[in-house]
């Protein structure tokens, strides 16, 4: 009994070891199996960025990197041994420019890994260019400048003064110089030129001038040169105006300034006169002064041939039709020739004194270039009482009546009108108006248009008719009387 009691502890004992050594197996072939199945990576991860700029003589703080292990099953976010340290190969100079390499490396378990940084010394600072004060005063413009003295230092290159590139403008000097890094360094030196002598104004005709009433004032020219500048004639500002229809003294003020503030100013002095008005003569006894406006026509030579049959003188206000070479025969045969108009349109007539003067200055040309005779008597179209020139300008007609006298023109009105441009139609109208109106003045200027046949056609009865009842027959000069109509506007 002892001996089979003995037996079952024993056995017992047995059991719980093969039950212990069976879990051990057991948990060493976990263990195997999770190292083998767990694949292990190492790596160095950089602290701060792989690539780093310090500037020139910083301070450059290396940020470090840290080792990192990972595995397939476990620790896939990475953990830190702490039985392993990373090393740095390499050394930055941040007291020269340039590219550096650091090397990050560490051993862990048999594996290896590293990672690099770059860093880049730079120089980003401008050299400096120091100019010495200049103290030799002002200088006239055109001086050469002497250069008082210039330094120009850099923070790693030192003294660059023998780089730096002078360029000067007139007024300015520029200074420029690159350090060994390409950075740029400017200067600018202000010359102190100063120039006192204004700009010469030189007006073409003078200082002084004088017009004929009626003509039309033109601006001469004037030149404005400076000893700095040069041409400064387009600067010049132009005050002041000059009324060529009236009579007077006028100032034209001319002004211009340089670059220094000189400033130069020229005085003109126009004066306008007024022609002499000639003295007027009555004639004696009965006169009648023929006068035919708006021709030469096509009738007006057979005028012509009728006024010579009887001796007789008459007077021609003439347009520009193109009867050029009528109007020399006019004045050839011994008859008196004035303006009346270019065109006979009111409204172009009549739209400004600039315009009328355009207009009876242009007629009197025409008939210069014709007949070679500087004609100065003059009739209005409308006559001087017309009102058709107050639709485009008030006031127009007392100015020009004035004015044309002052410019040398003697203008005629009428105090007889055949009306051969109204209601008369024949000659014997024509001759009735005529001879009525004569009978009612000692002195009598007849208007008729010898562009009408039925008016031409009435001449030679008014002749014989005049001759008959003692009247004279003249033509008009400047002494004539005007026989001045009323002025309406």
């Amino acid at each position: 009994m002892e001996e089979q009691s003995y037996r079952q502890p024993r056995r017992s004992r047995e059991k719980w070891i093969l039950v212990i050594a069976a879990a051990a197996v057991l948990l060493l072939c976990a263990v195997a199996f999770v190292l083998t199945a767990n694949r292990l990576s190492l790596s160095v991860e950089l602290n701060g960025e792989p690539e780093m700029t310090v500037e020139y003589g910083g301070h450059f703080q290396d940020p470090g990197a840290q080792l990192c292990v990972r595995g397939s099953l476990f620790w896939k976010n990475g953990m830190s041994p702490e039985d392993a340290s990373v090393s740095v190969r390499g050394k930055v100079d941040d007291g020269k420019t340039g590219k550096y390499i650091l090397t990050y490396e560490a051993d862990y378990r048999g594996m290896h890994a590293e990672a690099q940084r770059i860093v880049r010394v730079v120089d980003t600072v401008c050299p400096e260019i120091i100019l010495t004060p200049d103290t030799g005063g002002t200088l006239l413009p055109g001086t050469p400048y002497q250069e008082a003295g210039y330094k120009a230092v850099d923070n790693y290159d030192g003294d660059i003064t023998d780089r730096v590139v002078r360029s000067e403008e007139y007024g300015k000097i520029i200074y420029a110089v690159t350090d060994s890094s390409g950075n740029p360094g400017y200067a600018e030196r202000e010359v102190p030129y100063y120039d006192p002598i204004p700009p010469e104004i030189t007006l073409e005709g003078g200082e002084n001038m004088a017009i004929t009433t009626g003509t039309f004032y033109q601006e001469p020219g004037y030149t404005a040169l400076d000893n700095v500048d040069g041409d400064l004639s387009g600067q010049v500002q132009v005050d002041g105006e000059v009324d060529w229809l009236t009579p007077g003294t006028y100032s034209v003020t001319y002004t211009v300034t340089d670059s220094y503030e000189n400033t130069a100013t020229v005085e003109r002095t126009v004066e306008v006169k007024a022609v002499p008005r000639p003295e007027v003569i009555w004639p004696e006894g009965n006169v009648i002064y023929l006068t035919f406006d708006d021709g030469p026509g096509p009738y007006t030579e057979r005028l012509l041939d009728v006024l010579d049959s009887y001796g007789v003188k008459a007077t021609f206000f003439v347009t520009d039709r193109g009867y050029g070479e009528v109007m020399k025969e006019i004045v050839d045969r011994g008859h008196s020739i004035g303006v009346h108009t270019m065109s006979h349109v009111y409204e172009r007539i009549y739209a400004s004194p600039e315009a009328y003067f355009a207009d009876l200055l242009g007629m009197q040309d025409v008939i210069y270039r014709n007949t070679g005779v500087k004609t100065t008597l003059m009739r209005f179209p409308g006559g001087s009482s017309n009102t058709v020139s107050a639709h485009s300008y008030v006031g127009l007609m007392s100015l020009l009546t004035r004015a044309v006298q002052d410019a040398g023109f003697q203008y005629f009105d009428w105090n007889v009108d055949s009306n051969d441009a109204g209601g008369a139609k024949n000659a014997q109208t024509v001759f009735n108006n005529v001879t009525t109106g004569v009978s009612q003045n000692r002195v009598s200027v007849v208007l008729q248009h010898d562009i009408h046949d039925f008016s031409v056609d009435a001449v030679e009865d008014i002749i014989v008719w005049g001759l008959n009842n003692g009247y004279s027959f003249a033509r008009l000069t400047e002494n004539s009387p005007g026989v001045h109509h009323g002025v309406n506007n």
